[in-house]
């Protein structure tokens, strides 16, 4: 008999009773949501580590720039000029950056704790250490945004075009303008996908899980908030956190992906 959480190739089970609906219980579900929240607030408390040091991020901000530009790489001023020429695709990236990155990451990290438990501890575990490597690094070296960079030759869309702007109001209160590398919002996009393409055989989802990362890339350029090289390194961090968990939970990775390899008939059984 298969665990009643599993995720089925027609859909996900929603006719348990509230009851039921937490696979290890309430007081694990509060834990992890302790955990997850404590992870949160140490990103919150990096923040502290940059104030006063706004000229060092500015620094390392010219620093990535001029390796780019020897790498042939600094195209992030180009793409947001064609970018600019439709406005309505500027108006979405900003909308689609400010807006999605955080509700589509808090809704696959509840899919997988209530749907695909099994897998929930790895896939924590990577995302726990991916956010402890980025944290640590956006306190020894902050790095500002293209967007605040005056020779960038790149604008503040969010700035111009939105509401949610990150220079004032709440956006400015709960976020680090200084932590551009690595791009958190690249590493949690392909975690996402990562995890979504394992553990579902659904299509669409796999679909979704492959295109996420493409439109993450488009909008972190688009909106002027990271360089291509910051996107390198939040793959480079997810990476590391994968390897990590990978050589310390080995024998437990194979179970993740049988939802992938399993026959149709086999994942239809009771």
């Amino acid at each position: 008999m298969k665990r009643n959480h599993r995720l089925r190739d027609s859909g996900i089970e929603l006719t348990r009773s509230w009851r039921g609906a937490l696979p290890a219980g309430g007081r694990d579900a509060f834990r992890q949501f302790a955990i997850l929240l404590a992870c949160y607030a140490a990103y919150d408390v990096a923040r502290v580590f940059v104030r006063g040091r706004e000229a060092v991020a500015m620094t390392n901000a010219l620093a990535i720039m001029n390796a780019e530009k020897a790498l042939h790489l600094y195209v992030e001023p180009f793409v947001q000029t064609m970018a600019s020429h439709v406005h309505v695709l500027v108006l979405f990236m900003d909308w689609f950056y400010s807006s999605v990155h955080i509700p589509a990451t808090m809704l696959v990290l509840v899919w997988i704790y209530l749907y695909r438990n099994e897998a929930w501890g790895f896939f924590r575990n990577v995302f726990l250490t991916m956010n402890v490597l980025a944290v640590t690094i956006f306190a020894v070296v902050p790095v500002a945004p293209p967007r605040l960079v005056p020779t960038s030759g790149v604008v503040d869309t969010l700035f111009l075009y939105s509401s949610s702007s990150y220079r004032s109001g709440v956006m400015s209160f709960v976020t680090n303008q200084y932590a551009a590398l690595p791009s958190l919002h690249i590493g949690y996009a392909l975690f996402l996908s990562l995890a979504v393409y394992l553990l579902t055989t659904n299509r669409l989802a796999r679909a979704l899980a492959v295109v996420y990362p493409v439109v993450v890339l488009g909008a972190i350029v688009i909106t002027g908030n990271h360089y291509l090289l910051d996107a390198v390194a939040g793959v480079i961090v997810l990476g590391v956190a994968v390897f990590a968990n990978y050589g310390v939970a080995r024998e437990s990775v194979p179970e993740l992906i049988t939802v992938s390899t399993q026959a149709p008939d086999d994942r239809r059984e009771a």
